[in-house]
């Protein structure tokens, strides 16, 4: 289950990457790459439902990197790193996953797909992140954003 779960991750990070140097969300294109990367029907679905669903809050991820790391926006970021990120923001601020499984999980990807320096800039990035949404939401009820 876990190793799935990475693997989605993984896909999800490299279809939303794709959609980036491309420009828009390109379904077939993501479609191909994920049925070439696994035969494992469930890993394409997850990772597939995950990018399409971080892609469509990245501008809103993008805002909150951008305020808290005003020093790197997301343009100037490598485009594995913004990708990590959106990807990361999703899921924290959307899933039942342990936002610290999620932090530990895109500075493995970090180290995995990108540069020297990106693995503790994620780090730092999310953990802010994490902080500051956990201070947003701390009068609100379990379950709720």
């Amino acid at each position: 289950m876990v190793i799935r779960k990475q693997k989605a991750r993984e896909l999800a990070m490299q279809v939303m990457y794709l959609w980036d140097n491309q420009g828009a969300a390109d379904m077939e294109m993501a479609r191909c790459f994920i049925e070439d990367s696994t035969d494992d029907a469930i890993i394409r679905r997850e990772a597939l439902a995950l990018a399409e669903a971080a892609w469509e809050q990245r501008h809103s991820a993008d805002r909150w990197v951008q305020r808290l790391a005003p020093e790197w926006p997301p343009h100037r970021q490598p485009a594995v790193d913004r990708n990590l990120l959106r990807l990361a923001v999703f899921e924290m601020i959307n899933t039942p996953t342990p936002p610290r499984v999620v932090i530990d999980q895109a500075i493995r990807m970090a180290k995995t797909f990108s540069t020297e320096q990106s693995a503790s800039f994620v780090n730092g990035v999310l953990d802010a992140i994490l902080k500051e949404h956990r201070s947003l939401t701390a009068g609100q009820e379990p379950g709720t954003c």
